[in-house]
């Protein structure tokens, strides 16, 4: 009987001690960043939680947009020149603002997953939105 209750303790220890840890699985993205141009100084993007309704907006700034030089033409502001969904889709582009330093714009009634191709100024931005909601994607230019 001894022998079997110190049999039974090594057979438990070596059990606990033998337990394999757990792979660690990482969070994955709900968006990636597949190309950015680069003249994009500051990108930034960010799910409004408490929005609803499934709209991706996007403002673009040219950081010298809109001022005077002393010789030459003003210098343009950020211009939203194409938007292109290459997976899933939208039904209605809405310009929400526009001034001398660039320009905001939705993409509303969105269908996710979205793969969005973006060209400001010149500069392509291409996303890979993989969760539904609000998205509110700022890019700053510098040119």
């Amino acid at each position: 009987m001894k022998i079997f209750k110190i049999m039974l303790i090594a057979l438990f220890a070596i059990s606990i001690l033998s337990v394999n840890a757990q792979p660690k699985i990482k969070a994955e993205r709900p968006y990636t960043i597949l190309e950015r141009g680069q003249h994009m100084t500051r990108l930034n993007i960010i799910k409004d939680v408490r929005a609803k309704e499934n709209t991706v907006q996007i403002e673009a700034v040219n950081a010298s947009g809109g001022t005077l030089r002393v010789q030459g033409p003003e210098m343009l502001g950020a211009d939203i020149t194409d938007v292109l969904a290459t997976i899933g889709n939208y039904n209605k582009i809405q310009e929400i603002s526009k001034s001398g330093r660039g320009e905001t714009i939705q993409l509303q009634q969105v269908v996710f997953p979205l793969k969005v191709r973006i060209t400001i100024s010149n500069q392509v931005l291409e996303v890979m939105f993989k969760e539904e909601g609000f998205w509110k994607i700022t890019v700053g230019m510098n040119q």
